[in-house]
């Protein structure tokens, strides 16, 4: 029977919640607006969305100012609004 290491486990603290599928979807989307709507870099927006979102503790993320709505977005939310309602 071969044991894990710890370092295979993972360095989070037990009770921490990963983001969400839709909360690293959200942010990737704000991210694509926030470059101009340019296509082509849905990986990148994708990675970097679930690197903030694993670094940054919603607490902080809910005291960010949440950037102003283009005409494009319509009715959408921003990820930092999401987070605000949540908690």
């Amino acid at each position: 029977m071969k044991r894990e290491s710890k370092k295979s486990q993972g360095s989070r603290p037990s009770g921490v919640r990963l983001p969400t599928h839709e909360e690293i979807a959200a942010r990737a989307y704000q991210i694509y607006l926030e470059r101009g709507c340019q296509h082509g870099h849905d990986l990148d927006d994708w990675l970097q969305a679930e690197y903030e979102l694993l670094q940054m503790p919603l607490e902080q993320l809910a005291r960010l100012t949440p950037p102003k709505a283009t005409q494009s977005s319509g009715s959408q939310r921003s990820v930092i609004e999401v987070v605000r309602s949540v908690l």
